[in-house]
């Protein structure tokens, strides 16, 4: 079928560009996505998305190399273009992974990490030292999805909590209020 499709735009070369544009916006965000599921270990999603990924580019560059004009060197850099923007979106909206989120509070430390044991998170109090004198620091690891609702819930308690969030690679702690899917499920489940 794509050998057909090649085939028919070769004899029509006008309508190469509206192929090459969508086909490389594909071939780039599933790049993007790929090379975030390689880092997050997730080995079955990163083959499956690079196995599709040199397809469309295959397609592309020998539809753009069989004969170089500007129209389709312009379609294949905007194409990759919108292809980085559509990646990263993407990958925003999957939200592959999780965070350590770090929360330094002056007064109200205990009061923060009571109210985020509240919400179900799982939290790690460590007294500490700061420049004005003694603070505290909260610890929870979370999945991405959810550092954004675990960090309004700490400024509802403390609005001059200071925040540090990480990516990590990995975790063996088992936390109690996340289930996580499994499956083709867990690469398209939303919040």
């Amino acid at each position: 079928m794509l050998a057909d499709l090649l085939t028919w735009l070769d004899a029509h070369p006008y309508l190469w560009p509206l192929f090459i544009v969508p086909a490389r916006v594909a071939d780039v965000s599933l790049g993007t996505v790929r090379t975030i599921a390689v880092v997050r270990g997730r080995r079955v999603l990163a083959t499956v998305l690079g196995f599709v990924e040199v397809i469309l580019w295959v397609s592309v560059v020998s539809g753009v190399l069989a004969e170089i004009t500007l129209l389709k060197l312009v379609s294949y850099a905007t194409g990759f273009a919108l292809g980085n923007l559509a990646g990263i979106w993407i990958e925003q909206r999957m939200a592959l992974g999780e965070q350590l989120v770090t929360l330094v509070s002056s007064h109200r430390t205990q009061s923060v990490a009571f109210a985020l044991r509240l919400a179900n998170y799982v939290v790690t109090e460590v007294p500490a030292k700061g420049r004005a004198g003694e603070v505290a620091m909260c610890f929870a690891v979370v999945p991405r999805r959810q550092t954004r609702e675990l960090l309004t819930t700490a400024r509802g308690v403390d609005a001059d909590v200071h925040a540090v969030v990480q990516d990590i690679n990995a975790t063996d702690l088992t936390m109690p209020h996340t289930r996580r899917a499994t499956g083709w499920r867990a690469v398209f489940q939303r919040k």
